[in-house]
């Protein structure tokens, strides 16, 4: 016979489980495969099992997970010489249409392995770096961001000619990385931008993206680039950390 102390137990964590999920705090994961069951046990119960779909709905639903297929491929297909780095895949599970370019969320953390400042790509290029770190999930910074801090040292390679700059914010209208440089040699529209490794976050070398055009400063000093991103971080899904292989101390 089930006592009442036991029956206590089991209402407390359902009830642990239910506001939980409720308010998606990180303690239970992954909480997604849990919500329906847990917050609706009725209605999960009486659903019927069996759902027909139509067959144009068929082929949207096939279409989509060869597209999340492929780009996952991409992927893993990554070939960046950064030897002392480990790519962990992510998914991007949140992300606020107010702050579209500043900020997204991704599904792993501490428990992956993951750190502050670790460098985050797609299957094209850089898109941003690990900011907050929790234990199932992170946010990472876009360098689409016009956070005044947020400055990533480049190289321009045009002309078998290394020119060097730095980011300075995100033109949304135009879609254009902005930077600046300090040269006034020519730079030939197409030519790919890159890391320089400087700053100690972003590994040199990883792409950034392309100029589109440059133009001299009201300083005359210095000459302003605008680069066109190669990662496609409006329509992203899954990403790539670059995880540091940490150096024992002697």
């Amino acid at each position: 016979m089930i006592k009442l102390k036991e029956i206590i137990i089991v209402i407390i964590i359902y009830l642990i489980f239910y506001l939980s999920l409720s308010f998606n705090l990180d303690i239970l994961y992954p909480y997604y495969l849990l919500k329906d069951m847990i917050l609706y046990p009725v209605k999960a119960l009486s659903e019927d099992k069996d759902v027909s779909f139509s067959s144009d709905l068929q082929i949207g639903i096939n279409n989509n997970l060869q597209d999340e297929i492929n780009e996952l491929k991409k992927l893993t297909d990554i070939k960046i010489v950064l030897s002392q780095y480990q790519n962990i895949n992510s998914t991007i599970i949140a992300r606020n249409r107010e702050y579209w370019f500043n900020t997204l969320t991704i599904d792993k953390g501490k428990n992956d392995g993951i750190k502050e400042d670790y460098a985050v790509i797609d299957s094209n290029g850089l898109i941003g770096r690990v900011e907050t770190v929790r234990n199932h999930s992170s946010d990472i910074k876009l360098i689409t961001s016009n956070d005044t801090k947020n400055k990533i040292s480049i190289v321009i390679k045009s002309d078998n000619k290394d020119i060097y700059g730095i980011t300075n914010g995100y033109d949304t209208s135009g879609d254009h990385l902005n930077a600046i440089l300090l040269s006034h040699d020519k730079i030939n529209s197409g030519s790919m931008v890159y890391t320089t490794g400087m700053g100690g976050v972003f590994p040199s070398g990883i792409l950034i993206g392309k100029v589109d055009f440059t133009k001299k400063d009201n300083d005359e000093v210095t000459l302003l680039a605008k680069i066109s991103l190669s990662s496609d971080i409006k329509g992203d899904k899954y990403v790539s950390i670059l995880k540091r292989e940490e150096i024992p101390n002697n």
